[in-house]
């Protein structure tokens, strides 16, 4: 299982200098990014105020495309 926290960093791909691994790391970050926001999308508002975040910004970041950070 993956920890959400309302922390923006995971949901945002990290930058590379090295083309190759840029383009290795880019979908498995859209991967990481799409389970979180599926995770995020089916979290009662008990769950969600507990790691901080609530139902509208869970419902909002949900569903936002994996490609968008």
């Amino acid at each position: 299982m993956v920890a959400i926290t309302k922390e923006t960093a995971a949901f945002v791909a990290p930058r590379h200098s090295d083309g190759v691994a840029s383009l290795l790391d880019l979908p498995r970050e859209w991967l990481k990014r799409h389970a979180l926001r599926q995770e995020l999308a089916v979290m009662d508002s008990r769950i969600l105020r507990d790691i901080g975040w609530n139902a509208y910004d869970a419902r909002k970041e949900a569903a936002k495309p994996f490609w968008k950070a």
